[in-house]
């Protein structure tokens, strides 16, 4: 008796899922270097001393922000409580207060678009936040493994604190990326060296 066989297009679909199971590239040796390291994402990256980082769910994978001084937040756990008046609210200890500056990382499947594109959109999704960013500065650039990039440096005038952001922007044949520099211009300079080190470790694969 013959045996039935497969249509082809089931054999396809399995080809593909396995194609798609072992598709992942390898983590390259200097990404093993890095404070943080994604192979799922396919990504790594240095943290910057006195910062501290967290994984996110959805496309904005990773966020790396200026860590309290463990003095201030030492002081605010031991403040009697005969320090407040009664009925008073107790002020937010220094690792509650809103963050002044931070470092994100995004992933999006590339789906064909090109860099110029992947910056255009990029810029377009924080204008969503901030209507008033401008684009002030916009170059090519190169992730610290030579692959190719953009860099942005965006600045929100208005506000009560203007507010700058920069951008690196690196794609591989899957996904595109976005490193997203962000802070108050006023403390801009007392970070810059923390956003350096995120931008030049900062590699994909």
């Amino acid at each position: 008796m013959r045996k039935a066989s497969r249509p082809r297009g089931v054999w396809v679909l399995f080809a593909a899922m396995a194609l798609a199971a072992g598709c992942e590239a390898p983590v390259p040796p200097e990404a093993r270097t890095r404070d943080v390291v994604r192979p799922h994402l396919g990504f790594a990256v240095n943290v910057p001393e006195g910062w501290n980082f967290r994984d996110l769910d959805g496309d904005v994978a990773l966020e790396i922000y200026p860590q309290p001084p463990a003095s201030a937040a030492g002081e605010a756990a031991a403040r009697p409580a005969a320090e407040t008046p009664a009925g008073a609210p107790e002020p937010a200890p220094p690792h509650a207060r809103p963050l002044l500056a931070a470092v994100h990382v995004a992933v999006i499947d590339r789906a064909g678009i090109g860099l110029d594109a992947w910056a255009d959109q990029a810029v377009g999704e924080s204008r969503e936040l901030q209507p008033d960013l401008e684009v002030v500065k916009r170059e090519p650039g190169r992730l610290a493994d030579g692959r190719e990039a953009l860099v942005l440096v965006l600045r929100n005038p208005r506000g009560l604190s203007p507010t700058v952001q920069r951008m690196l922007l690196a794609m591989t044949g899957r996904r595109a990326y976005a490193v997203l520099a962000t802070a108050p211009e006023p403390e801009g300079p007392a970070v810059e060296a923390a956003f350096k080190k995120c931008f030049d470790s900062f590699i994909v694969w």
